[in-house]
């Protein structure tokens, strides 16, 4: 998505550029070389982005195999990306309760039955 709002940019105000030169006529094939571009360094820099993430990643799911948090074995990673990961697991929990849920309701209502939800 982000690659492709790039190129859409490049394309647009590129576009609008060339269109008020009166001396050029073919202003299409700038634009698009300006496009092809845009794509391979937008390309390039998620690339970069997401291999920094995944290494992150990484990183902390070697700290945790490796370290325990006691004294002597203590977590390298942030307080706030062991808080993060530990929300993440929780709302993971709850979408798949709350599917369950949602499969239990379609059951039933194909079958006649009605299932109550739960309250919190």
């Amino acid at each position: 998505m982000g690659k492709f709002l790039v190129v859409m940019i490049t394309g647009i105000l590129g576009y609008f550029m060339m269109n008020k030169d009166e001396d050029l006529y073919y202003w299409a094939i700038p634009v698009l070389i300006a496009a092809i571009f845009a794509f391979a360094v937008a390309h390039t820099f998620f690339s970069v982005y997401e291999i920094g993430i995944d290494t992150i990643f990484i990183c902390f799911a070697e700290d945790e195999t490796k370290n325990d948090g006691t004294a002597g074995r203590e977590y390298y990673m942030s307080k706030n990306l062991m808080q993060w990961v530990e929300n993440s697991g929780e709302a993971l929990k709850n979408l798949k309760k709350k599917k369950g849920q949602q499969r239990a309701q379609a059951k039933a209502a194909n079958s006649g039955d009605v299932v109550e939800m739960e309250a919190k």
